[in-house]
């Protein structure tokens, strides 16, 4: 179902986002977690995972509008190597931000802000920091390994 809103969203507003499907960017995330560990590089891994996010909204048109200020901003501020993809079972949205740490997503999300308060979406800062959680790679793994 939000494949298809997602997909009319994207059509509708003439954006330039591709949305892999979960099979490929499930690929493209290992890929990139042996580059990573070749390269002695990082990146930011988001889900956007859509029955937490309805859960932030009253109703569905909410839901929907936040997803449409999402994709516009997305497209807005797309860095060319960002990768977005469906999660498994579609349940939502990933992402992955190539070559970046924390500053990456603290910059990126601040221009989804900037894009949504343009267009009059004020709640879109805090369903971002309540719903959204940025994984640091490799970081995760070091404190996986701490004591």
């Amino acid at each position: 179902m939000m494949k298809e809103v997602l997909f009319n969203l994207i059509r509708k507003h003439h954006l330039n986002i591709s949305i892999y499907t979960e099979e490929i960017f499930e690929r493209r995330c290992q890929e990139e977690i042996i580059r990573s560990d070749e390269e002695k590089s990082s990146f930011v891994y988001l889900e956007f995972d859509f029955n937490n996010l309805r859960q932030q909204f009253k109703d569905e048109e909410e839901f929907n509008e936040f997803w449409a200020v999402l994709m516009v901003a997305l497209n807005k501020n797309n860095r060319g190597s960002d990768i977005i993809g469906f999660l498994e079972n579609q349940s939502g949205l990933g992402m992955l931000l190539l070559d970046s740490k924390i500053e990456g997503w603290i910059r990126i999300k601040g221009r989804i802000q900037q894009t949504a308060a343009n267009l009059g979406f004020q709640s879109m800062g805090s369903v971002l920091d309540d719903a959204v959680k940025p994984i640091i790679y490799p970081t995760c793994i070091q404190e996986l390994g701490s004591p």
